[in-house]
């Protein structure tokens, strides 16, 4: 395709960049380590966890903390793939190196064979050839021959989620190229958004004065990296397909690979069941209009077919297909790994442009966790079941992303136009969305295999049926990379703004499941790691802290976490209220707050119970009873407290909306006394007390106080603290918990002294948790505290895309010292509640209502909603 633009044209300014060369970072940081003094604060929780862990290993068994303290390495990019099917990471040094296709279980690794490489051919000139991206380190022996000549200060990364840009400038002389990748990852579209496939759009450029042959070769593993691709039995396959919207040809090679691994272990020594489920591949280009297109179908990676293929690219451009007959392919044997290849050759006349295009799609349609229950991926109704649709998704991706760019385009250009937007934070809006695709993420389209049993109770009875199937499936995305729990709750409600905005539908869903999985009840006891306390794993009326693990059976059996006792909780019911109701004024869905209404009410309910001494509000109870799952509060506390607060407000707002004015009354009745208690016992004349205990650590700046006042506030309620105090307190936070830490270039410390000190009481006061500074900004908002907002918000994307290795790999927490823990984690998302504050205040101005979209309907299952929210904005 002929293209006469300026190739570099249309990279947003605000994208992330960062040249191939610049592989260090100011500051490298750690990951969480055992030290003396951690041994000193927590040797009791070592010791359990330590024996927790061994117990598991001898079993076979991972843990749900998986791979605790795993290095960051400044090699992550955008990921490409959609929603729930799988993710793949191409790095921004062009290195593919993070897999996510077995759920819930990040792979992180480099296949140094899946590249892109150019060839050049000048007339009465040799021709030459070089691999796109840098050396790989360790450089396989089989890769050897290739040509790793790529300078590196020629080419430069750009980031903004779901799309990346390389541009190389000269990597041959006189040759400008651009790779554009894109994802079908469409707001408010519920079909493209879960396919699997991430497009590769090649603009080559030739600056010089005589015309060139070009060649680009992607060549690609059967597999991804692991030891699988050497088990014997995978075969690839060439493709041809027609190409309906131009008369092209789309040519590749699927590459099925034999996914072969074992579930959970019945015991030690005893080998979990053997699953063998559908997996392919497949890489196709674009042919016609001038472009020529070859393949190899079959290259082994053991002896010299790598080698033998550099030869063959690099003598002319083209690929020599001499493998076996189509019809009979070989299977790769034991210790062999296998790959395929297919090229793009194009003549281009001087000062002219020419556009390439690839694709690369995966078919892997059962999510099967180690329980052995296995789901559908969403992608295979439209795509059938089989687990050979990777070539049909290729060749669709290729005809459609003109198409899926501009509804990307389409939905980022408001933010990306708004001159009072700074360049950094529209970066963080879009690419901290990558979480909802690379998160372990699953998206349902019906249960496929039940597994055993799930061990659950649903209202006393033994009930497999709790967890009805529904249209829309059901959808569930990590806590972190490394710990393995979906939809960890007191996480998500952070988190939440993000899903909530862009596919309202999933955030209904997974709201429902939270509603149905209220009233379950898993009575077999856990030791928790942290008080090595028995307790039942699952009680009535309590909201779960997760729907479940991927190690274990998500949905059907709850809270993998073992760390404390999730029924004594005092945030999770609270939270599940206030998310409930701003879910209804976002979408409007009455069918949806009169389905989880006794859920509603019987949070309210459990949680009540924690009022000892009647004044309405609830108390902590002397150990983590919270998200802070280290830091203690006792008595009423700033956090819980105010959770509890708007709570009240929102049950009270639901109560109403539905017409049930006895509980409007019985809710704000609690509400006033609450309130009154509330102030009294944490209100100091400038800020909430971390708690009313008396303990050293009671009169602790918390950054995260006003939570309740904050969610409450984004749901349209009025606050639950009086305006002048939050003020105040929000000022107080931003002047000793951002400011006062490096500047106010790493966002909000989670506790501080009133001299300015960190709160060291435990690991947590004295981390920065990224998600909780992105909603503290939400809340500066609110105040009309706009470069307060921005100031401390900004000090999250310092940290991770300028001085720490972190981007695209977003952790939890980085503490004082600058050790970072719980890399790839689900609050970041939080950044999105900043959008929502910037937008609600947009619509109140243009006199709109909301400003946000709302659900829509099966019927529509394409396009955004049209039909406007309702609430009280």
């Amino acid at each position: 395709m002929t293209v006469t633009t300026d190739p570099t044209a249309g990279i947003p300014r605000s994208a992330w960049r960062r040249r191939l060369d610049q592989t260090r970072t100011p500051l490298t940081g750690s990951p969480v380590r055992v030290t003396p003094r951690l041994v000193l604060t927590m040797f009791p929780v070592l010791v359990r966890l330590g024996a927790h862990m061994l117990r598991a290993r001898l079993f076979g068994r991972e843990t749900v903390l998986f791979r605790p303290g795993r290095r960051a390495e400044p090699v992550m990019g955008v990921p490409i793939g959609g929603l729930g099917g799988g993710s793949i990471t191409r790095g921004w040094r062009g290195h593919f190196t993070r897999w996510q296709l077995r759920p819930g279980f990040p792979e992180y690794r480099t296949v140094p064979v899946d590249q892109f490489s150019l060839w050049v051919r000048r007339d009465g000139q040799s021709p030459r050839a070089l691999v796109l991206a840098p050396q790989p380190e360790p450089l396989p022996r089989s890769l050897a021959g290739w040509s790793w000549d790529l300078e590196p200060s020629k080419a430069t990364y750009h980031a903004l989620f779901p799309r990346a840009w390389t541009v190389y400038e000269d990597p041959l002389p006189e040759m400008t190229l651009v790779c554009r990748q894109i994802s079908p990852v469409i707001p408010h579209n519920y079909v493209e958004a879960s396919y699997p496939v991430g497009v590769f759009v090649w603009t080559v450029r030739n600056t010089g004065p005589t015309a060139a042959d070009v060649s680009l070769m992607f060549s690609f593993q059967n597999g991804t990296g692991g030891p699988g691709d050497t088990h014997g039995g995978h075969t690839n396959h060439p493709t041809r397909a027609f190409a309906a919207d131009g008369g092209d040809d789309i040519v590749g090679v699927e590459l099925r690979h034999a996914d072969r691994r074992r579930g959970r272990p019945a015991g030690p020594g005893a080998p979990g069941p053997l699953y063998e489920d559908p997996l392919s591949f497949a890489i196709a280009v674009r042919a016609g209009r001038g472009v020529e297109a070859t393949r190899r179908t079959r290259l082994s990676l053991r002896g010299g077919g790598a080698a033998d293929l550099w030869r063959d690219f690099a003598a002319d451009g083209r690929l020599d297909d001499e493998g076996p007959d189509p019809r009979h392919p070989v299977p790769s044997a034991g210790g062999e790994a296998i790959g395929a290849a297919v090229a793009a050759r194009v003549r281009i006349p001087p000062g002219e442009t020419r556009e390439l295009v690839f694709s690369l799609a995966w078919d892997m349609p059962l999510a099967r966790f180690d329980s052995g229950t296995a789901w559908y991926r969403r992608y295979t109704r439209f795509y059938g079941r089989e687990g050979l649709a990777a070539p049909l998704i290729a060749r669709d991706a290729i005809v459609k992303h003109p198409a899926w760019e501009a509804a990307i385009e389409a939905w980022q250009k408001p933010v990306l136009d708004d001159p009072a937007l700074p360049d950094w934070y529209k970066s963080t809006l879009f690419n901290e969305t990558y979480y909802l695709v690379d998160g372990g993420t699953v998206w349902t389209a019906g249960l496929a295999d039940p597994g055993p049993p799930p061990g659950g109770r649903a209202g006393g009875r033994p009930d497999r049926g709790f967890l009805p199937e529904c249209v829309i499936g059901h959808f569930a995305y990590l806590e972190s990379h490394e710990y393995l729990m979906y939809n960890t709750y007191d996480v998500h409600f952070s988190a939440s703004f993000a899903l909530a905005s862009l596919w309202p539908r999933l955030e209904l869903s997974l709201q429902r499941d939270f509603a149905r999985s209220l009233n379950v009840e898993h009575p077999e006891t856990v030791s928790f790691l942290h008080s090595g306390v028995r307790a039942p794993r699952k009680v009535k009326g309590v909201v779960p802290h997760d729907l479940g693990s991927p190690l274990e059976d998500p949905w059907r059996r709850l809270n993998a976490y073992n760390a404390q006792d999730v029924s004594r909780w005092k945030d999770l019911n609270a939270k599940f209220v206030l998310t409930v109701y701003r879910d209804y004024v976002l979408t409007g869905d009455r069918a949806f707050l009169a389905e989880v209404w006794e859920a509603v009410q019987a949070a309210v309910s459990y949680l009540y119970r924690f009022d000892r001494d009647g004044d309405g509000l609830i108390e902590n109870e002397g150990f983590p009873d919270q998200t802070y799952d280290v830091w203690s509060a006792s008595g009423p506390s700033a956090y819980s407290g105010g959770l509890w607060l708007a709570c009240l407000s929102a049950a009270a707002a639901i109560a109403s909306e539905l017409g049930r004015e006895d509980r409007v009354t019985e809710y704000q009745a609690l509400l006033a006394r609450a309130e009154g208690a509330y102030d009294k016992k944490l209100w100091n004349g400038e800020y909430y007390d971390y708690d009313a205990s008396g303990s050293p650590h009671h009169d602790s700046v918390m950054a995260d106080q006003l939570a309740g006042h904050w969610f409450a506030r984004a749901c349209g309620l009025r606050g639950v603290v009086p305006p002048d105090k939050a003020r105040s307190a929000l000022l107080k936070v931003y002047d000793l918990n951002v400011r006062g830490l490096a500047g106010g270039e790493r966002g909000a410390l989670n506790g501080v002294r009133p001299d300015g000190r960190p709160d060291r009481t435990c690991m947590q006061s004295a981390e920065v948790w990224t998600g909780t500074t992105f909603s503290l900004a939400a809340a500066l908002l609110q105040e009309g505290l706009d470069e307060e907002a921005f100031a401390t918000a900004r000090g999250v994307y310092l940290s991770v895309y300028r001085d720490y290795p972190l981007w695209f790999q977003t952790p939890e927490a980085i503490d004082v010292d600058g050790v970072y823990r719980a890399t790839g984690y689900m609050r970041p998302l939080a950044v999105w509640a900043m959008q929502w504050e910037l937008e609600r205040r947009r619509a109140a101005r243009q006199g709109r209502g909301s400003g946000h979209a709302a659900a829509g309907s099966e019927v529509d299952l394409g396009q955004r909603a049209a039909r406007p929210g309702r609430g009280r904005l």
